[in-house]
This record gives C-alpha cells, structure tokens and sequence, in this order.
C-alpha cells in the first residue's frame, strides 16, 4: 500500500504533462488524416481553457503526491486507527508491568512501580502503540530483542536500587 502515493501522483502528473502541452498547443500529435486533424482542433477551441486548468490542477496534485506521500490516504474504507497513547492505555500497561514483575513486585513495591512507570514512559516515547502491539504479537524472544534495548536503562536502574536496598538491609 505504501506504493499508490507514488502510482497515482506519476499518473496525475503524466496526464497534467500532456493536458498541459496539448491545450497551450506547445505539442500536437501527428494526425493520421484530414477529419482527425479538424476534431482536434474543435476539441482544443472547445474544451482548451477546461484542459489548461485540469492540466495543471493535476500537474500540482501530482508533484504534491510524490512530495509527501501518504499512503493511508489510500485506504479501503480509509480508517483510522487510534495509534497514539493514552492515559488508559498508560495505567494498563504499568498495570500488566506491575503484575509480570513478580517478585519483585512483591518485596519492592514503589521501586518496581517506578521501573514501569521508566519503562511505560520510554516505550511509549520509542513506539506507537499499533508497533508496540506488532511486538507482542511475537514471540517471546523477538519482544525481547525489540524491546530490551529501549527500557535497558530501567531496568539497569533498578537492579542498582534492589542491590542498595539489599546492601542496607545486611
């Protein structure tokens, strides 16, 4: 899909190219006879001025189309999906966060609730939410390996505040 920005903006621009050639009369095809030639002309003195703005509203929609493309223009149905994160989603995350830390969860409660709350705010700053959702369609393995590298500082983090608390405790 990321293709028809590019498919349609080159075919705007294509026909806006010849629109435009052929109604500032900067191009005339060969006529293969005499009554050809005559119904072009007609043509041009008929419909010129339409073809010259058609030509170059197509010429600009085109060249704007492979400027910035966006492929969800292009969309069946053309929904859109809400990909940003919110609040809600926020708390269910550091929820899950909270609930899949264990126990750790357990005996470190504030400093496991701050681990999620750095890794809530770091994932969401490196991912939308429909990549973050991709990545846990996945195996475990490969969440590890997409998703370790963004949160690493939390979780370096907390294992120096579980050793400091471990140290102060003996």
């Amino acid at each position: 899909m990321t293709f028809l920005p590019y498919i349609f903006g080159l075919t705007s621009l294509l026909i806006g190219l010849y629109l435009f050639l052929r109604s500032f009369r900067i191009w005339k095809p060969r006529p293969r006879n005499k009554e050809q030639e005559e119904r072009s002309d007609k043509m041009l003195e008929k419909y010129g001025t339409f073809m010259k703005v058609a030509s170059i509203i197509l010429i600009l929609k085109g060249a704007y189309d492979l400027a910035v493309p966006n492929p969800d223009r292009y969309r069946i149905g053309n929904r859109q999906q809400n990909t940003e994160w919110t609040p809600e989603y926020r708390a269910i995350f550091i929820k899950n966060c909270m609930r899949d830390a264990g126990p750790t969860a357990t005996n470190y409660p504030q400093l496991a609730k701050e681990y999620c709350d750095c890794s809530a705010d770091r994932i969401m700053a490196a991912m939308t939410r429909e990549q973050y959702e991709k990545t846990l369609s996945k195996s475990f393995e490969e969440q590890v390996k997409e998703v370790m590298p963004v949160f690493q500082g939390c979780v370096d983090r907390l294992r120096q505040q579980i050793d400091s608390v471990t140290k102060r405790g003996k």
